[in-house]
């Protein structure tokens, strides 16, 4: 029992001697160079070398030599390095960037020793890459980091403003692509150092909001200060939702940033580090985590990039050493003048390896370099650092690809992300029909329900497809550029300014506006067209007949055929030709009869100036004379009446002699504008169309001045001037007027084409999710129902004028004629019931009978159309001796009338 303990240390020296004793692998001793304070980038190089050593078919086994610096010393730094190339080794690693100069790169160099970095180093010049012949960087090289940088923040993200902070000089080469996006402009890309706000960090974040509002942010600096500085800018509200940051180091994820991740942190923030390889699923588990899985989990580029060092250096000299045998070791002379005859074959085999060909793989994925040992492949893992949730990866071959989550992955983010909670949105408009209006019994609402039109229900719809709630801002206009002051108002301003995150309205998409905002698809195409008054056609005058005589030419032919009348009656007494006998068969009659008495002369010129004939006719020279005269007037007057009869008839027809905006041109009468300022006025003053441009200089010669403040105003003028002035503006808003109102129209077609789009700033991530799902509402036609709700007016009650082409005239027009016929006819009978009624009382007088009687009999025989004799006594008529009686009345009658002649002329 007591040789057992004695038994177990032999078997263990026997077998450590064995195991000695078989390992017969080419020794090669390799040197490192550290800082004393990066433990954790020494115990990855060891643990690279005990995992290159423990390869079992390996041909070569690695003996570290190191050293360590307490702080950069150039010379102490030389030093070493030539320590390390006497004790013999065949590489040397490091030091990192803590170290200035390149003495070591240099010393390698002349020395044949491959030099292998891992850290950023500044793009070396044409000229000192003579010295850096020997040395492999496998850190990325910042001119490609750069480029990465620009296609994440330019072609993915779309940020086209932003301000860049950085704290090193490397962080400023790594944003070198991004500088020169718009040559520093500083209205797109501001630049920042670190170092000129030291004293307070407070003073950089307040000018970052207040006075660039500031909404993407691309921040470099070193994990130790990335805390503090994120914490101070919570403060201005920089963390808050729709603001969005980038961190461009590496090693972002080990800055402790969940730490102090709280509900604070709403703001949109990525960074990228380096893409490690996707571990085996069939490799087993580690049950004991060392110090060094620690470090090497934590994905920290140093440690790991040292790895990957060793790990290249290892598998190049292997396959170098192994086809150039026997090995021949340096030498061990710092200043020897013939450099070592494997180092420059190792250091080639180290910039064209496969990546496939290393044993054990690289911790980094893509590891290629160029001519000059840089590496220029390497792919990048774009990552949410407050949640540590992987989203895309780039790589210098095919740019940006999302990344795909495995279930691991997923089920290890445990930690809320608030950046991605239900938003609040600030939506900023103004007042304008039917955009944006106030309900009529908005006082019994409260926040946004007070408010109804097309953009209430639009953003309505948005939010339920993208589910965020809003609320509204509203302002005076959709924005207005100065070009003295070179501002913007309205909406614009407020998406520059980042109060509002979406401008919804009567929003024109124009190529202005795009340069300092982004907009979405459209949601309405429009143009431009001519809003003019539509006077009504004047009331149809139903004595129109009229017309084509003024008043006082019918009052003077009046005054003439009253005055012809009495000369004809004069004259025709004066002219012995015109006294005749008043019996054709009394040969010497005693006396004459003159026939041109009032009335007959009145019926002569009444026929004449009708065109009608007449009975009797002037026999003496002078009554000819007067009568010719009268019917040449009668000709005259006649024919002048008639040709411009159609044209009177016709002449309250309703039509407009400006059909078109090169009608308003031509013409100096109508006044035209447009809204001072807006996408209107702009489509004219930008115009390279001639007739725009003549239209554009005539408005602003116009005097009223032609431009209006608002489309409100610009309506209310033209109704105002009733005919006297048009205005220009956009269809929709024009034809939401017209269904409104009957005293408007439009004039010609519309001019040119234009959209409607959603406003937010410049960059917003938003934007495509807005453009989709209004892709989706105009797919679905629900956009077309919103338009018809709120354009169509249903309860529409204008009289819609019949309009009468050619020389067609209507009842109304000609229904004086008729009248005048009526009027006639009424008057015929007035008079003849009176001429009945006084024979009536005659007949009664003379026969001796009742006016009753008389009525009756002379009423009774006028109803008998088919007797066409009348007897001289008619009241004593009977049925049975109505003829006997009848001629013994017409007899007596006609005696009586003779004897009163007879007494009359004695």
């Amino acid at each position: 029992m007591h040789l057992y303990p004695v038994y177990i240390y032999v078997l263990i020296i026997t077998k450590s001697i064995y195991v000695l004793g078989a390992d017969r692998r080419e020794e090669i001793t390799v040197g490192a160079i550290f800082f004393e304070d990066e433990k954790d980038i020494e115990l990855s190089f060891d643990e690279a070398i005990r995992e290159i050593n423990n390869l079992k078919f390996f041909e070569l086994r690695f003996v570290s030599n190191k050293r360590f610096l307490p702080t950069y010393d150039s010379f102490l730094l030389q030093q070493i390095a030539c320590e390390l190339i006497s004790n013999g080794v065949a590489a040397i690693f490091g030091p990192s960037s803590k170290a200035a100069s390149d003495i070591v790169a240099q010393i390698a160099n002349t020395t044949g020793i491959p030099h292998i970095e891992y850290d950023f180093k500044l793009e070396a010049v044409r000229q000192e890459h003579l010295n850096h012949q020997m040395s492999v960087n496998v850190a990325p090289t910042l001119s490609v980091l750069s480029r990465a940088y620009f296609e994440i923040i330019k072609t993915n993200y779309e940020w086209r403003t932003f301000t860049l902070i950085y704290e090193t000089p490397e962080g400023l080469a790594r944003f070198q692509d991004l500088i020169n996006i718009y040559a520093l402009n500083s209205d797109y890309v501001k630049l920042r150092n670190l170092a000129d706000y030291a004293e307070d960090f407070r003073v950089l974040w307040k000018e970052a909001d207040e006075t660039y509002h500031e909404h993407h942010i691309i921040l470099d600096c070193e994990p130790q200060t990335l805390k503090e500085l994120l914490q101070i800018s919570v403060k201005f509200n920089l963390q808050g939702p729709f603001r969005n940051w980038f961190l461009t180091h590496l090693d972002t994820h080990s800055s402790g940033l969940k730490d102090i991740y709280n509900e604070d942190f709403k703001a949109n923030i990525t960074s990228v580090r380096l893409k490690l390889t996707d571990p085996n699923p069939f490799e087993r588990k580690k049950t004991r985590f060392r110090e060094v899985d620690r470090i090497l989990g934590n994905q920290t580029m140093l440690p790991i990039l040292i790895y990957d060092a060793v790990i290249l250096f290892a598998n190049s000299a292997k396959n170098v050493i192994s086809a150039m045998q026997p090995y021949h070791p340096p030498d061990r002379h710092c200043g020897s003048l013939s450099p070592w005859v494997y180092g420059p074959f190792i250091v080639h085999e180290m910039r064209t390896i496969s990546e496939d060909d290393v044993e054990p793989h690289f911790k980094t994925e893509n590891m290629k370099f160029d001519e000059n040992g840089r590496r220029t492949h390497f792919n990048l893992e774009i990552y949410k650092p407050t949640v540590n949730e992987p989203l895309m990866v780039w790589t210098p071959e095919n740019g940006i690809k999302t990344r795909k989550i495995t279930l691991e992955t997923e089920s290890s983010n445990t930690a809320p992300d608030f950046s991605i909670q239900r938003k609040v949105y600030t939506v900023v408009t103004h007042y304008e029909e039917p955009y944006f209006m106030m309900k009529a019994d908005h006082e019994n609402f409260r926040g946004r329900d007070k408010y109804e039109g097309y953009a209430v229900d639009l953003i309505s719809k948005l939010s339920e497809l993208l589910e965020f709630d809003y609320e509204f801002m509203i302002v005076n206009g959709n924005g207005k550029y100065n070009p003295e002051t070179k501002q913007w108002d309205g909406i614009i301003r407020k998406l520059i300014d980042h109060h509002a995150q979406i401008g919804i309205c009567d929003l024109t998409i124009t190529q202005l506006r795009r340069s300092v905002v982004d907009f979405t698809v459209p949601f309405m195409q429009l143009g431009i067209s001519i809003l003019h008054y539509k006077k009504a056609p004047e009331p149809k005058n139903p004595f129109a007949f009229l017309d084509p005589f003024a008043m006082e030419v019918w009052v003077y032919m009046g005054f003439a055929q009253l005055i012809m009348t009495l000369a004809l009656v004069f004259i025709a007494r004066l002219s012995y030709r015109e006294w005749m006998p008043p019996n054709p068969a009394i040969v010497d009659p005693d006396e004459l009869e003159n026939i041109w008495n009032v009335n007959n002369c009145t019926w002569l010129m009444v026929g004449s100036i009708m065109q009608q004939g007449c009975d009797i006719l002037p026999r003496g020279p002078p009554m000819r004379i007067l009568t010719g005269m009268w019917w040449f007037f009668a000709l005259m007057m006649l024919s002048t009446y008639t040709a411009n009869l159609a044209a009177f008839l016709t002449s309250n027809k309703w039509q407009n002699t400006i059909t078109s905006l090169g009608d308003l041109i031509e013409q100096d009468e109508v006044h035209f504008g447009s809204m001072r300022g807006g996408s209107t006025s702009l489509f004219f003053s930008e115009s390279n169309d001639t007739d725009y441009q003549r239209a554009w200089n005539k408005m602003k010669d116009f005097k009223p001045n032609a431009f209006t403040s608002t489309n409100k105003e610009g309506v209310a003028r033209v109704k105002k001037e009733k005919g006297g002035y048009a205005f220009l503006m956009e269809t929709t808003s024009l034809q939401f007027n017209i269904e409104r109102d009957c005293n408007l129209m439009q004039i010609g077609e519309q001019i040119g084409e234009k959209h409607y789009g959603l406003a937010v700033p410049l960059g917003a991530d938003y934007r495509t999710n807005l453009s989709v799902s209004i892709l989706q509402l105009s797919e679905k036609g629900d956009l077309y129902k919103m338009k018809n709700k709120w354009w169509k007016n249903e309860t529409n009650t204008c009289d819609s004028f019949h309009e009468v082409d050619g020389d067609e005239l209507s009842i109304i027009e000609l229904g004086g004629v008729f009248l005048v016929l009526a009027g006639g006819v009424l008057t015929a009978v007035v008079v003849g019931i009176f001429e009945f009624l006084f024979n009536v009382q005659h007949v009664a007088v003379e026969e001796h009978v009742t006016p009753w009687q008389a009525l009756k009999a002379e009423l009774i025989f006028a109803l008998k159309f088919w007797v066409g004799k009348k007897p001289m006594r008619i009241s004593n008529s009977s049925s049975s001796g109505g003829d006997k009686s009848s001629r013994r009345s017409s007899t007596s009658r006609r005696s009586s009338k003779e004897k009163t002649r007879s007494k009359t002329a004695s």
